[in-house]
Formats: C-alpha cells, structure tokens, sequence
C-alpha cells in the first residue's frame, strides 16, 4: 500500500511538473478575451526574481560585494547612459556609489526560456555616483538566467524616464 501510495505521489508531482515546463504556450490560463496569468510555479519563481532584484539594490546600497557577487555573474554586463559596464568594473566601483533611498515597482516578469527570465521594472530614488547624482527616476531590466540550481543576473540595463 506505501508503494502505491508513493507511486501515485511521484507520479502526481511530475505531471504537475511537466504541465509548468510548458513554457511555449503563450497563453497558459488565458480566458476569452482576457490576458494569460502565470502558471503557480512561474508566479512564485517571479516573486524570487523581483525579490532577488531588491537583494541586488539593497547590497549596491550596503557596499556589500559579497552579496552583490553572489547574485550577479561574474562575467555580466550592464548598461545606463553612461555606457557599458563589466561586472567585475561595478563592483570594483561599488565605493563611489551613494543610495540614499530606492523603490521599485511596476514590476514585469517575461520569460526567454525555462531558465531564462527577464525582470522588468521602474527603478525611483535618489544618490550619487562617483559624486554626480544620477536619474532619480529610471526603467530597467535584468536577465536572469539558471546556473545549475541557482539564478544569476548576467545582463542589466537602464534607461533614464523621460522628464515630465
């Protein structure tokens, strides 16, 4: 009776599983006429990457490279208008920079892949970089991508909103 009872759970968890790998329907749960939501497992894989975009802010903010490296490729770029920036150069430079205060919002999850992510979002506060300020209002984007069992910023950009 264990068996079978074992047996029907494994085989209840990898169909669930199979049925969220489906990432090539456009429309997994769209009703006529209304946008598609994202299936459970995406919802709650999203609410981490967003989380892991506030990490990511949160140790730019602390200096904290440690963190910083640990949620970021290595080998990652990133761009802003002030042009292109390695990985290994932000945080070397992560010194210069001054956050006084930050929130995103409007936050926006499209998904490349299964293992592929990027997080979009409005970006508002105010600081200072290598002692000029910087937009206090911007539009950005992250590409996470899996790395074996964890998920790394490995591309990032910025555009400044449009003054109103």
């Amino acid at each position: 009776m264990k068996t079978v009872v074992l047996t029907l759970g494994v085989l209840a968890l990898t169909s669930g599983m199979a049925f969220a790998q489906d990432v090539n329907d456009p429309e997994p749960s769209a009703v006529a006429g209304q946008p598609a939501r994202a299936t459970a497992p995406h919802s709650a894989l999203e609410k981490a990457l967003i989380a892991n975009e506030n990490k990511v802010a949160d140790a730019m903010m602390k200096k904290d490279k440690a963190a910083f490296a640990a949620l970021v490729s290595a080998d990652g770029w990133s761009v802003d208008g002030s042009g292109f920036m390695k990985t290994s150069e932000m945080t070397a430079a992560l010194d210069q920079l001054v956050i006084k205060s930050y929130k995103i919002s409007e936050e926006q999850v499209s998904w490349v892949d299964a293992n592929t992510a990027i997080v979009a979002y409005k970006w508002t506060g105010s600081g200072t970089f290598a002692g000029q300020p910087f937009p206090s209002v911007v539009y950005a984007s992250t590409v996470w991508t899996k790395k074996g069992d964890k998920w790394i910023a490995v591309f990032h950009q910025e555009s400044e909103a449009a003054k109103k």
